[in-house]
C-alpha cells in the first residue's frame, strides 16, 4: 500500500505481553470483615450490607473510625480547621463565588438559575451584604444562620464556632431549580478597599472564606474589566484560599464592554495583578465572557465569549461526576496534614527539658521552626511539602504549653496508615462506576443536545467537531476540477504525489496531518489521485482549516461514486 509523500515508512515495533499469575481455587484463609470485603465477591453479604457499596458512607467511616481519633488526640482541631460532619461528605458539590463588589457574582448566580433567588438583590453598590447558600427546597424559602447551623443534614453546622457575629450575616436561600440538584451556589459579601472595612464587619471575614474555601468543589473568582485592582482585603481572601488553587477558576466577566485591543490589555494588566498574589508557576485559568442575559455591547468576540462560556458550564455541569474523588483528595490531604502534625507535636514534646529551661527551649523551637520541620521530614521520611506554614504554627504554638502534649499513639498511627496505604487504594476502585451512575447538574446554558450557540464539551466534543457530520459527504467535483487540471493529471487522468503535493501544502496544514488526508483520499492505494479522490483530498483540507477532526476511515457514503470514469 502506498504511504504518499508525507510519511517516511516506520521501524516495526512489538511489545511483549506477559501473562498473570492465576489465583488458586483452594478455599482462601479466613480474614477479618472490612467495609470493603465486597470488592473480594464476597457473595453471603446482605442486603443490608449494601449500604457499604457507596463512596459517601465509605469515606465517613473512614474518617470516623481511622483520622478523627487522631486528629483529637493531637489537636488538630485547634491549629487547622474543625472536625469533618457526615453531611460534609453527603452534601451536594459546592461552587463558592468570590470577587470585589459590582464584579457580578450575585447575577452570575441568576444568570444560572434563570430567576431571582429569595431576597436577593442587585445593584452597582456593594448589595449582598451576607454569606448566602442558596440550596435546592420545594418552595421559596430564607433560613437565618443560627438556625441553619444546627440542621445537621447540611454541611454548615461547624459554622456556629464563628459566634452570632457572623451568623446575623449568614442564611440559607431555598428555591425549586433543576441546577440547584447538582450543585449548592455560595454567595458571599463583595470584597471591599482599607483597613477600615474589614473591622467593621466584625467578624473575620478570610477566615470564614477559607472555611468555606477547603470544603466546596470549585472556587469562581470573579473579576470586573472596569475593576482590576486588587485591594488589601481581596488580596488577604486570596491568600487564604492558598492551598486549593486546583479549585480556583478565574472569571474576567463583562468582557463585552472592551473592544478586542482593549481586551488584550485588560488581560494583561489582571494577569499581571493577580501574579503579584497568587504565588505560582502556572497560569490559573480564565473564563473571558459576560455571563449574563443582556445583549452584548461588542459581539466581534462572540465566537470566543461562545467556547469560554462553553468551557465553564460543562465544568460546573460536570460537578457532580467528579465530587466523589474531590472529597476523597481532600481527605487523604487532611490525613498527610494530620500525620506530619503529629510528628511534629511529638517532636516538641520529646525536645522538652524535664526541669529547667522549659521557655528557653520552646522559643528557640518556635524560632527555628523551619530546621525542626526538615529534621522530622528526614526523621520520619515524610515530605517537606505536607508541614503546615510555618508563621502560623509560631503564631498558634507560642501560647501552648509543650509538655502537654501527648506522645503519638501507634495504634492509631498505623490506623491512619492502613487507611491511607490500603482502604483508600480500594475506594479508588469504586468512584468510577459510581461517577459514571451521577446525573450531570442541569444547566439552561448548556445540555446534552448541541446547538448552534452551545455545546457540552465532553466526549471530546468542541463548538466545530460536534457538526462533524455535516462535512462527512461526497464532495462535489466541479468545485475542484480547476485546481486538479493545474496539477497536470497524467494521460490515465491522474495526479501524482508530487504535483500534488505541491498543491496540498498550500494549506499550511502540517505534514502528518496532510499524510493523514492523503490517507483518506488515496482510494485505491496506488500513490496517484483521480479528480475524485483529489477532490476528496481537498475537501479533508477545509473540513480541518474550519477545525473539525478528520474521520479515522473514510465513510461509506464518501466512496467513489458509480459513475466516476
Amino acid at each position: 500500500k502506498s504511504l504518499g509523500p508525507f510519511l517516511v515508512p516506520p521501524c516495526p515495533a512489538g511489545a511483549e505481553q506477559r501473562g498473570r499469575p492465576q489465583r488458586g481455587r483452594g478455599r482462601p484463609a479466613r480474614r477479618p470483615l472490612t467495609m470493603f470485603r465486597w470488592l473480594g465477591g464476597d457473595q453471603r453479604r446482605t442486603k443490608d450490607s449494601k449500604a457499604f457499596v457507596d463512596v459517601t458512607e465509605a469515606l465517613q467511616k473512614l474518617y470516623r473510625e481511622n483520622l478523627f481519633p487522631l486528629e483529637t488526640e493531637h489537636d488538630f482541631h485547634h491549629f487547622y480547621s474543625p472536625a469533618l460532619t457526615d453531611a460534609d461528605f453527603s452534601a451536594r458539590p459546592m461552587v463558592l463565588l468570590i470577587g470585589q463588589y459590582s464584579a457580578g457574582k450575585s447575577t452570575f448566580i441568576r444568570h444560572l438559575l434563570g430567576r431571582d433567588y429569595p431576597g436577593l438583590r442587585i445593584g452597582p453598590e456593594p448589595t449582598t451584604d451576607k454569606f448566602v447558600a442558596v440550596v435546592n427546597g420545594t418552595s421559596d424559602q430564607i433560613i437565618p444562620g443560627n438556625a441553619l447551623v444546627v440542621d445537621k443534614s447540611m454541611p454548615f453546622t461547624q459554622l456556629s464556632h464563628f459566634g452570632n457575629a457572623f451568623l446575623s450575616r449568614f442564611e440559607c436561600a431555598r428555591l425549586s431549580s433543576p441546577c440547584l440538584e447538582g450543585v449548592t451556589l455560595i454567595d458571599t459579601p463583595g470584597v471591599l478597599a482599607g483597613e477600615k472595612q474589614r473591622i467593621k464587619r466584625g467578624y473575620e471575614f478570610e477566615t470564614i472564606v477559607r472555611w468555606f474555601a477547603d470544603r466546596v468543589d470549585m472556587i469562581l473568582m470573579l473579576f470586573d474589566v472596569a475593576k482590576l485592582d486588587i485591594s488589601d482585603e481581596f488580596r488577604r481572601v486570596i491568600l487564604a484560599v492558598k492551598g486549593n488553587d486546583h479549585k480556583i477558576h478565574i472569571i474576567l466577566n463583562k468582557a463585552d464592554r472592551c473592544t478586542t485591543p482593549q481586551l488584550m490589555r485588560v488581560y494583561g494588566a489582571m494577569m499581571w495583578n493577580l501574579g503579584k498574589v497568587i504565588d505560582t508557576p502556572e497560569v490559573s485559568r480564565v473564563y473571558i465572557g459576560s455571563f449574563w442575559d443582556e445583549p452584548l455591547v461588542n459581539d466581534d468576540m462572540r465566537r470566543l465569549f461562545e467556547s469560554e462560556e462553553n468551557d465553564l458550564y460543562t465544568a460546573l455541569a460536570q460537578l457532580p461526576r467528579s465530587a466523589a474523588v474531590r472529597k476523597l483528595n481532600d481527605l487523604i490531604k487532611r490525613a498527610r496534614l494530620a500525620k506530619v502534625h503529629a510528628y511534629l507535636i511529638d517532636h516538641l514534646k520529646k525536645k522538652m527539658p524535664s526541669l529547667m529551661g522549659k521557655e528557653k527551649v520552646k522559643k528557640e523551637l518556635i524560632a527555628n521552626l523551619t530546621e525542626v520541620y526538615k529534621e522530622i521530614a528526614k526523621e520520619k521520611g515524610v515530605a517537606l511539602g505536607d508541614f503546615p506554614d510555618p508563621t502560623m504554627m509560631r503564631e498558634k504554638l507560642l501560647p501552648l504549653d509543650f509538655k502537654s502534649f501527648k506522645k503519638i499513639d501507634k495504634r492509631k498511627m498505623d490506623e491512619l496508615e492502613h487507611m491511607l496505604s490500603v482502604e483508600v487504594p480500594k475506594l479508588l476502585q469504586m468512584i468510577p462506576m459510581e461517577s459514571e451512575s451521577m446525573d450531570l447538574a442541569e444547566l439552561s446554558q448548556v445540555g446534552a443536545q448541541a446547538s448552534p450557540f452551545a455545546v457540552m464539551k465532553v466526549g471530546g466534543n468542541t463548538e466545530t467537531t460536534v457538526y462533524q457530520n455535516q462535512w462527512l459527504l461526497a464532495p462535489n467535483v466541479e468545485e475542484y476540477r480547476a485546481d486538479f487540471m493545474a496539477c497536470w493529471p497524467n494521460a490515465q487522468g491522474r495526479v501524482t504525489g508530487q504535483k500534488a503535493k505541491s498543491k496540498l501544502i498550500e494549506s499550511k496544514l502540517p505534514s502528518n496531518v496532510l499524510h493523514k488526508i492523503w490517507t483518506l483520499a488515496d482510494i485505491d492505494k496506488d500513490g496517484l489521485l483521480t479528480l475524485y479522490e483529489f477532490s476528496l483530498a481537498m475537501h479533508f483540507i477545509k473540513m480541518r482549516l474550519d477545525g473539525h477532526d478528520l474521520p479515522a476511515a473514510l465513510p461509506q457514503n464518501m466512496l467513489v461514486p458509480e459513475d466516476e470514469d
